[in-house]
């Protein structure tokens, strides 16, 4: 998994430089990314992975376009994108975009998942 991180964490940040494994700081400012994955290895060095990257905003006048224009950069960034570490090659496609209700009411919020499918270099 650290080796993933590696090659997507910086990915991200080139992204929207407010991008956060699996949980933001409670000081974190709007609008930022969550990023979390899941990996299922074969044990032969081919992995399948699920991306999810939420989009979180909290807009005083409640317009929703920064957090639409955010996601949209994500989904340049990722869909069709291909990374390759010494240890890995990774290449992620769009599978769903969902908009997601919060229990505050202010804060607005996007999931793009992207579905994976990853090779480990000298297996």
């Amino acid at each position: 998994m650290i080796e993933l991180r590696r090659a997507l964490h910086p990915h991200l940040r080139s992204i929207h430089p407010r991008a956060y494994f699996q949980r933001a700081p409670d000081t974190a400012k709007f609008p930022y990314l969550v990023y979390r994955f899941e990996m299922f290895p074969d044990g032969e060095g081919y992995g399948l992975i699920t991306l999810d990257i939420d989009g979180w905003d909290r807009p005083e006048t409640g317009d929703t376009t920064e957090l639409e224009n955010l996601m949209t950069a994500v989904d340049a960034g990722i869909d069709k994108t291909t990374l390759t570490t010494d240890s890995l090659v990774v290449s992620f496609y769009l599978e769903s975009k969902l908009p997601l209700v919060d229990d505050d009411p202010k804060i607005h919020r996007r999931r793009y998942v992207y579905m994976g499918r990853m090779f480990e270099r000298g297996v």
